[in-house]
């Protein structure tokens, strides 16, 4: 089981290979891959996460900056709420869940506060993907 965190719901799925750095990139492509083929089921969380683990921002379980772990939590607490107001499950799989939250975010007004302060907006796929 993959513990994951809001907004990398979202994150996953325009995911191309870019990363904070070598290690990270590893570990996202990893779950990335597993998630895909729906190897692995998601345990969704409200923190930290698999994905979390090997990111050079990190410190004593937040980010350095202050103001992008604030960004992040909001990030989280958006898809959150509105994955957990269509199901009240907290265990998923994989295909399902992302089922779900392209049923929610649908079109580029569902993920305007959601996604476009990211730093990775303008390379995601995904993102891009929703008109």
């Amino acid at each position: 089981m993959i513990k994951l965190r809001g907004h990398h719901l979202l994150c996953l799925q325009g995911f191309q290979g870019y990363g904070y750095n070598e290690e990270f990139t590893k570990n996202m492509t990893l779950i990335h891959d597993k998630l895909m083929n729906d190897e692995e089921s998601i345990h969704l969380v409200n923190g930290l996460d698999d994905l979390c683990k090997y990111c050079p921002n990190l410190n004593k379980d937040i980010c350095i900056n202050d103001r992008e772990n604030e960004k992040i939590l909001k990030m989280d607490k958006i898809v959150i709420d509105k994955v957990l107001k269509e199901s009240n499950q907290k265990e998923y799989k994989a295909s399902e869940l992302f089922n779900l939250t392209n049923r929610i975010f649908k079109s580029s007004s569902d993920i305007k506060d959601t996604c476009y302060r990211c730093k990775w907006y303008d390379v995601c796929t995904w993102a891009k993907s929703k008109k």
